[in-house]
């Protein structure tokens, strides 16, 4: 399994982070799948975030289970039956981070990093 993500960019201090789970062929999967998550400060996945945005949610794909019924940079993410999850994150101010995807096979799919700006 893989994954594509894809971030968007900011709209009234909120970032759209859009994932496809993509199966050994490079289709999309033809089935749900759960998949742990967290945020990192560094583009290797090594260095938790500690703060992370004031907000996660599920835009309109998938279901978000947080650790801890509130954290901001960890849990899991489920996706629709077409392997789709898109996440909204939301943050006043300055920051910038990474989410990552544990893979079923253990790797880890990283995203491009998702930069906030303070100004919109």
């Amino acid at each position: 399994m893989g994954a594509t993500i894809t971030v968007g960019t900011e709209a009234a201090n909120v970032i759209n982070v859009g994932i496809q789970l993509t199966d050994a062929s490079g289709d999309a999967t033809a089935a749900a799948n759960a998949l742990d998550f967290y945020l990192s400060s560094d583009s290797a996945g090594q260095t938790l975030e500690t703060s992370g945005p004031d907000a996660i949610a599920i835009g309109t794909d998938g279901v978000l289970i947080k650790n801890g019924s509130d954290s901001l940079i960890s849990g899991k993410v489920i996706s629709e039956a077409d392997g789709d999850i898109d996440l909204d994150l939301t943050h006043a101010g300055a920051d910038a981070f990474y989410l990552n995807l544990i893979l079923p096979n253990g790797k880890i799919a990283t995203s491009g990093v998702i930069t906030f700006d303070a100004t919109t």
